[in-house]
C-alpha cells in the first residue's frame, strides 16, 4: 500500500486540486491531510472527499510543514512512502504507476518522475528539456541545491518505509542537527543518498503548482541559507546543467521503462 500525506493550514483555496487528483488514482492507497488547525473551511472541504477514496483528516496543531508530514507518517501503514503538498497533484495514472514500479523491481528503494509545475495560464508545463538521470554522490553532496544543479522535486518521490527506517529519515523532518528546518526535504534527499540509488522513471509523476505567495517563494531565501548556499541564484548553473545533461542522455538505459510492466497503462 501507498501512504500519502498531505499537510496544510487555511489551504481551502487550492486543496481541492490536490484532492480531486488523489480522487481519481487507481491503486491501494491511504492518504493522510494533517491540518494545522485552520480558520477557513479547510477541514469541511477535505472531510466532503471523504466518502470517494481512503481519506482520513486530522486537525491538530504542530511546528511547521516537516513536522506536519512526519505525523502523519507516524500513523500510516503503507510500505511505500510521499507527501503531497496543498495545491500540488497526482496525475490519473501516478499511483497505479508508483504500485507497477515498486512490485516489478524488488530492488528499487526510491524514485522521482520527470519533473513538472502547473500554472493557471499555461497548465502542466514540463520542467526538464531531458530525462534526469541522477548520481547519488551529487545528491549526497548536496550538489541539488539549485545554484550548481536543479532541485530535486519533492512531489515526484516515493521511497519504501525501509529505506525511510534505515536512513532514520524522521530525524531529518524533525530538523535534528539542522538549522530552521526550512529545507528539510534537501537535506532527506541527501540522506536517503547515502543509502539508496534515485531511480527515474520515464513518466510525469507530480506537478509543482505554482501560485502567488506561496511559502517556497516567500522564504526562499531562508530555504537557501538552510541548504547551506550563501549567494543564491535565479537558475541553476548552465555548465553544471550542461553537464548533466550530457551525462543524463549517455545513461538513458538506466531510467525506468513503463513498457512491458505488469498492469501498467503508461
Amino acid at each position: 500500500m501507498i501512504s500519502i500525506v498531505t499537510p496544510v493550514f487555511n489551504g481551502a483555496a487550492h486543496l481541492p486540486r490536490t484532492l480531486e487528483s488523489m480522487a481519481g488514482q487507481s491503486a491501494q492507497f491511504e492518504h493522510l491531510v494533517m491540518d494545522a488547525g485552520s480558520t477557513d473551511n479547510t477541514v469541511t472541504l477535505a472531510g466532503s472527499f471523504a466518502s470517494r477514496y481512503d481519506l482520513r483528516v486530522i486537525s491538530e496543531p504542530d511546528e511547521g510543514l516537516y513536522d506536519a508530514v512526519q505525523k502523519g507518517f507516524d500513523r500510516t501503514q503503507g510500505d511505500i512512502l510521499a507527501w503531497l503538498n496543498a495545491g500540488d497533484a497526482y496525475f490519473p495514472w501516478t499511483l497505479h504507476t508508483v504500485e507497477c514500479v515498486f512490485a516489478a523491481h524488488p530492488e528499487i528503494e526510491w524514485i522521482t518522475g520527470l519533473p513538472g509545475w502547473l500554472n493557471e495560464e499555461h497548465g502542466f508545463v514540463l520542467g526538464a528539456q531531458f530525462t534526469p538521470i541522477h548520481l547519488s554522490g551529487l545528491i549526497r553532496r548536496g550538489w541539488h541545491d539549485g545554484n550548481r544543479l536543479g532541485f530535486l522535486q519533492q512531489e515526484s518521490m516515493f521511497w519504501r518505509r525501509s529505506l525511510w527506517e534505515r536512513s532514520k529519515g524522521a530525524e531529518i523532518l524533525r530538523g535534528h542537527g539542522l538549522k530552521r528546518g526550512l529545507a528539510s526535504d534537501y537535506h532527506l534527499w541527501r540522506r536517503f543518498a547515502a543509502h539508496a540509488e534515485l531511480h527515474t522513471v520515464c513518466s510525469p509523476l507530480a506537478a509543482f503548482a505554482i501560485m502567488p505567495g506561496q511559502l517556497s517563494q516567500k522564504h526562499r531565501a531562508a530555504y537557501c541559507a538552510d541548504a547551506g548556499v550563501r549567494a543564491p541564484s535565479a537558475r541553476p548553473n548552465r555548465w553544471w546543467m550542461l553537464l548533466f545533461r550530457l551525462y543524463s542522455s549517455f545513461r538513458l538505459s538506466k531510467c525506468v521503462d513503463l513498457n512491458g510492466l505488469k498492469g501498467s497503462r503508461q
